[in-house]
């Protein structure tokens, strides 16, 4: 079985387990998505950073 390591969210604890033993939060993988050049979504992240970066 492969492990990989997950990172817990809320105290940024990096760990392998599912649960953070510090905070008892759901841990998530750190990992960034996956490239797309089929991105559906793209020209939704694209106007959203421009207006964040804008403001």
């Amino acid at each position: 079985m492969k492990k990989e390591i997950l990172k817990c969210p809320k105290c940024d604890n990096y760990t392998l387990k599912n649960q953070c033993p510090k905070c008892d939060t759901k841990t998530l993988s750190p990992k960034p998505m996956k490239y797309s050049p089929e991105d559906k979504y793209g020209k939704w992240r694209r106007t959203y950073k421009k207006n964040v970066i804008r403001n």
